[in-house]
């Protein structure tokens, strides 16, 4: 049975921890060596860690990726991953994710995500490329979803974990700077691995703008700039989605009353 690390950043998480930690050591056929990391909760956060028997590192408030490191530096397992405090892994996630990447002997393994709102119904999910992912990078688009990646901890360590100059977007540079570095992304096909969740408090929802600057920065950091053939495979890629994109927009006319096109076709 193959261990993996899982990281999970913490501050005021009560209302959504409990799925996310039972999801994680629910995994099946993999062991999953969970580290959370607090930065100063004010609720019932570090109460429900307790429930489960977890102790949680502190790192002061500030930076998630700060914490993220914190949960992933010391690990000895083969695989790492880290999970937002609101987000969901199916029950055979790891398991399929590790037995890919070892297959194939992957660096980042990558795999279908689907979406759900705050009550944790599903809204859509979204079909990653299997393939040319530079594409994406260079157009300042994050190819998959973070909830539904697993990567080696000997890329962490050569890639000296995420940038923390970002606070917003330092996920996506690491696989930036993990893709130019020659890392091999592989992508699972099949059925759904992690659920993102949807609501008014994330980080990436309340600062989209400051978002969207960190990605363009890292881009032009590394000196991309996208050309045709990207700009093509993008839309490809977009295209293949649109039975999920109408599936998005039935989902809303259904939970809400009426039909409404998404703020941003950009998000995953």
């Amino acid at each position: 049975m193959t261990d993996i690390t899982c990281a999970v950043p913490t501050l005021n998480s009560d209302w959504s921890l409990t799925d996310t930690i039972t999801s994680i050591i629910s995994q099946k056929d993999c062991k999953v060596r969970l580290n959370i990391v607090d930065s100063g909760s004010a609720d019932n956060t570090l109460e429900i860690c307790e429930k489960f028997m977890l102790t949680p590192a502190y790192v002061p408030p500030g930076n998630m990726y700060q914490a993220i490191n914190y949960g992933l530096k010391n690990a000895s397992t083969k695989w790492l991953v880290y999970t937002n405090s609101d987000d969901i892994l199916y029950t055979d996630s790891l398991s399929r994710l590790i037995h890919h990447g070892d297959v194939n002997g992957a660096d980042i393994v990558y795999g279908v995500c689907d979406w759900i709102d705050t009550y944790g119904r599903f809204l859509y999910s979204y079909n990653p490329p299997p393939n040319n992912v530079i594409s994406w990078f260079r157009m300042g688009v994050q190819p998959f979803a973070q909830q539904a990646t697993i990567f080696r901890r000997e890329l962490f360590e050569k890639m000296n974990g995420f940038d923390e100059t970002y606070k917003l977007a330092a996920d996506f540079d690491f696989w930036l700077r993990a893709c130019l570095s020659g890392a091999k992304f592989v992508h699972l096909p099949g059925l759904p691995v992690g659920c993102f969740r949807l609501h008014k408090k994330q980080l990436s929802y309340l600062n989209s703008v400051n978002h969207r600057k960190e990605v363009l920065q890292s881009v032009s950091k590394a000196n991309l700039r996208a050309d045709l053939g990207d700009r093509i495979k993008f839309l490809w890629g977009r295209m293949s989605n649109i039975g999920n994109y109408c599936v998005r927009i039935l989902r809303r006319r259904q939970l809400i009353g009426h039909y409404t096109l998404p703020r941003s076709m950009d998000s995953l």
